[in-house]
């Protein structure tokens, strides 16, 4: 497994006697491995430690050491049970051993031992211990058909140890039940054709799988649209509610700190209050103070209507947003199209694939460059999946009579209404409110917000591992399982 994280030091070069006296001293200073100097004529190898060569080969105290030259540092435990923990790697402890040595003129550190040992970790990393058996069995032949399928993908590792390829934290994440899926299905993958499979993986299908062509824009046989039982992600989450403050502002509130005061606005909308002192208002209804932190904060006792619900954002279903022109135009960059040289008026899905997943994004008709759909999830500023809806805060619907239908913004002319006079005056203000006849409510504003709405977290290819979860609950197999998400494959025992 390839990392990185050492922090290197040149102090000049080795001569052939500094260096024995540096792998000395760096094994007396680590008895518990073994350090092995390889290709010693070709340069020198020094593991992190205090110690350091200076130019005329004297020995220095420092906190960094160097490989290079094409020499190799290879550290493994006295007792196998222990583990080499690597400080770089946030502490982590793995199985196997490890290499230390140069790629490309920059340091690399790589993980050896046996893929099912490694297969431990990736399951125990993936997932949750409390999961059915057969969805950890599930996972356990997808990751060893994924890693198998990489061959030698970095030259001097097959795969890494995050999600660029499967999530690999050491042997802190394994777990008795992970163990036992990996043992009980030992040597078998995923193959078509009698080849294997790319078996990819994530969170959530949002109900609705993938089609290859979504992704990537061209088809694969094993990779069609299938409906996926996702919905587990939020059991349990809870409600926030959408509440306009006394200022106007509008935002979502956690139910657990809002209670219903029994009283209710000129039209029928409920006041709620809070329920604590200083309780952070945002944006969407989740937690994160980075991409989505505190607009506003209410104390105990403090009053606002609401105007919805929806539960807090998760794997299945989530809100982002509200981002105004300039965020957007600072997340599209380059992509956006010349029609938004003028400004960003209109955002909307102008193309969905088979599942539901947008194809093509286009700012007031035309669309924004992207090299693949699934693209479009980065350039939006991250968004949880490509299944989605986009709700753009100044547009609103009017019915009129004899069922005439028009498209109106806050931005186009101004909305007329009749006062007690019945002379009818334009509304001058920032931001008004919508009520339909089944009694939603939406906030209209002049200056132009858009939502991203939608169900799903990840790229939506292959086995969503809540749906995996889904259907071992309802009583599949790991087999019937995988055959779900990936169409006419086997289950094969390699020799």
């Amino acid at each position: 497994l390839i990392g990185g994280g050492f922090a290197v030091m040149v102090g000049g070069a080795a001569d052939d006697a500094s260096l024995k006296t540096l792998k000395d001293k760096v094994s007396a200073a680590l008895p518990a491995a073994r350090l092995t100097a390889v290709d010693q004529t070709a340069g020198y190898v020094l593991k992190r430690s205090e110690l350091s060569v200076s130019g005329d080969g004297a020995v220095q105290p420092v906190t960094a050491f160097v490989v290079g030259g094409g020499a190799k540092l290879w550290a493994a435990p006295v007792d196998p049970k222990a583990g080499v923990q690597v400080a770089e790697r946030s502490n982590r402890s793995y199985r196997g051993g490890i290499e230390v040595t140069t790629l490309n003129g920059k340091l690399a550190v790589i993980n050896e031992l046996a893929i099912d040992q490694y297969l431990y970790s990736v399951v125990g990393s993936e997932l949750n211990s409390s999961w059915p058996a057969e969805a950890l069995k599930a996972q356990a032949i997808a990751a060893r058909t994924y890693a198998l399928k990489q061959g030698d993908k970095y030259q001097i590792a097959n795969v890494s140890d995050s999600t660029a390829d499967q999530v690999y934290k050491g042997r802190e994440a394994e777990f008795a039940a992970a163990i036992q899926a990996v043992d009980s299905t030992k040597g078998q993958v995923l193959t078509y054709k009698n080849a294997l499979i790319d078996p990819l993986f994530y969170s959530n299908a949002g109900g609705m799988t993938a089609d290859s062509s979504e992704v990537w824009g061209n088809p694969v046989p094993y990779l069609k649209s299938v409906p996926s039982p996702d919905e587990g992600a939020q059991a349990g989450k809870k409600p926030w509610y959408r509440i306009v403050l006394p200022s106007g502002l509008t935002g979502y509130i956690h139910s657990d700190y809002a209670r219903d005061t029994g009283t209710k606005n000129e039209i029928g909308l409920p006041y709620y209050e809070s329920t604590t002192d200083a309780v952070n208002i945002r944006s969407a209804p989740f937690v994160d103070n980075a991409a989505n932190p505190a607009i506003a904060k209410v104390d105990a006792g403090s009053r606002f209507v609401v105007i919805g619900q929806m539960m807090e954002s998760n794997a299945f279903a989530w809100v982002r947003g509200p981002f105004d022109e300039g965020r957007l135009r600072e997340k599209l960059g380059a992509s956006l199209p010349a029609s938004a040289a003028g400004g960003i008026t209109r955002l909307e899905v102008t193309k969905r694939g088979p599942s539901g997943r947008a194809l093509e994004v286009s700012v007031n008709g035309q669309a924004v460059k992207a090299s693949y759909p699934d693209a479009l999830r980065s350039l939006l500023g991250g968004l949880p999946s490509t299944r989605f809806e986009i709700e753009q805060s100044e547009r609103y619907t009017i019915r009129g009579a004899g069922s005439a239908v028009r498209e109106q913004s806050a931005s186009d002319a101004p909305l007329y209404f009749a006062g007690g006079s019945g002379t009818p005056q334009a509304y001058e203000q920032e931001q008004f409110f919508v009520l339909s006849a089944d009694g939603n409510v939406k906030p209209v504003s002049k200056t132009t917000q858009f939502v991203f709405k939608g169900t799903g977290f990840g790229h939506g290819l292959g086995m969503s591992q809540w749906g995996a979860k889904g259907y071992a609950e309802l009583g599949y197999d790991y087999v019937k399982i995988l055959q779900a998400y990936y169409s006419g494959v086997t289950v094969t025992t390699l020799p």
